[in-house]
């Protein structure tokens, strides 16, 4: 019985140390929609590359990346934008129409550049905007 004890609490301690070490979530960038749609957004440091990528489909994430009409919504990062941006000077954020991605084949939307906006953001930009990317 004591080995179970043991057991447990060793099997605590690691869990908890795993944890304590894990970057915690950054939510301080907010989308807000004032459209009338909902709309879908994902975001990538590949700039100047603005080439759309077969695995950045939004809608397979649609309680991170959807965000509905009149609402707002947090585009939270693993660790800090901040250091991010250390790495990388440009960040663009791409807004879709939601009847767009559940109507038209990804790939379609890939290749035609079916988005509603992009914006190319810098860490200055984000900060003079309070950290709130407004569509349109």
């Amino acid at each position: 019985m004591k080995r179970i004890y043991h057991n447990i609490l060793i099997s605590s301690v690691i869990a908890l140390l795993i944890l304590v070490q894990c970057d915690p979530w950054d939510f301080k960038m907010k989308i807000t929609n004032n459209s009338n749609s909902t709309i879908y957004f994902f975001d990538s440091f590949a700039y100047p590359d603005t080439i759309i990528r077969p695995e950045e489909n939004p809608i397979n994430i649609p309680e991170t990346n959807s965000v509905l009409p009149g609402s707002t919504r947090a585009n939270r990062m693993r660790g800090s934008w901040e250091s991010k941006f250390e790495i990388r000077d440009t960040l663009m954020i791409f807004i879709f129409d939601e009847t767009t991605l559940r109507t038209v084949p990804w790939d379609t939307i890939r290749k035609n550049y079916m988005i509603l906006k992009r914006y190319d953001l810098s860490l200055e930009d984000l900060v003079k905007m309070d950290w709130r990317v407004t569509y349109p």
